[in-house]
């Protein structure tokens, strides 16, 4: 064998055992990749279901309250109310006694409301029994009443049922919305949009205030303790969703939610 084969030889030996190494380090490199890729998505996984139980076990604390504000402080209340009513027709003297006790008996009926304004804040139990469209006009409507803001709601599509969990979570997403714009917005009016699709979700809430919806959110996004933009992300995380911030015509700001593939899965028969 000549001189010449042999170096031949040797290089595409050591040209074969370079392109081998080569291979062995990037198989390696895809192996720790995958590794790490893994690791992450476990990860991303158990904060998830962290976060998660942390939302279920304080939705779990506000029904026990909110119950316990209907079903034992409300009870009296109107035990209250009723008796106080019935002492108007006792009081003949005049003095002003009657006026005072029709004005307590009225006091008593404001309080009232405000208590169960905050029970449907903390547990909107419309949203167990009606859905979710039936809860946001619930929502709403309980809001007109303190005459803060004007909100509408409007409903388009043909009002499919939303499953729970994901109607939980954008039913508390709007509650964010709305008291950021009360707080920050300056806004005299709000409309909020419900539409579906048979595989989309669409909510939008516009206002007509001076644009500082996004703002005041991702201000207290910064902020120790604060939920706002963080709150809202990670509950429409949990649920496939997502939101978009616009500037409003002519003014405002118009938040959109989308929620895909919303519907309450289908049981296997």
């Amino acid at each position: 064998m000549q001189t010449i084969d042999i170096i031949v030889i040797g290089t595409t030996v050591m040209l074969i055992l370079g392109v081998i190494v080569i291979l062995l380090v990037m198989f390696q490199q895809k192996q720790v990749i995958q590794h790490k890729l893994l690791i992450r998505d476990k990860d991303l996984q158990l904060q998830r279901e962290r976060l998660i139980a942390v939302l279920q076990g304080q939705e779990q604390e506000r029904k026990r309250i909110a119950e316990d504000l209907h079903d034992e402080v409300g009870a009296q209340l109107s035990v209250l109310k009723l008796s106080l009513g019935g002492l108007l027709p006792l009081l003949k003297t005049g003095n002003g006694e009657a006026e005072r006790l029709k004005e307590t008996k009225d006091f008593t009926d404001i309080i009232i409301q405000q208590l169960r304004f905050i029970s449907q804040s903390l547990h909107p139990q419309a949203l167990e029994n009606l859905g979710l469209a039936h809860a946001l006009d619930s929502f709403c409507s309980l809001m007109n009443k303190n005459k803060q803001v004007k909100i509408n709601f409007e409903v388009a599509g043909n009002g499919q049922s939303v499953d729970k969990e994901k109607a939980l979570n954008v039913y508390r997403v709007v509650q964010e919305l709305i008291n950021n714009i009360l707080k920050h917005a300056q806004a005299s009016e709000v409309t909020i949009t419900y539409q579906t699709t048979p595989s989309l979700l669409t909510i939008s809430v516009a206002d007509d205030g001076n644009g500082q919806l996004l703002p005041s959110l991702e201000s207290s996004k910064k902020k120790n303790g604060s939920l706002g933009l963080k709150n809202i992300e990670s509950r429409l995380n949990i649920i496939g969703g997502d939101i978009q911030f616009t500037s409003g015509a002519p003014k405002g700001t118009v938040a959109t939610i989308h929620v895909e593939n919303y519907q309450v899965p289908a049981q296997n028969s």
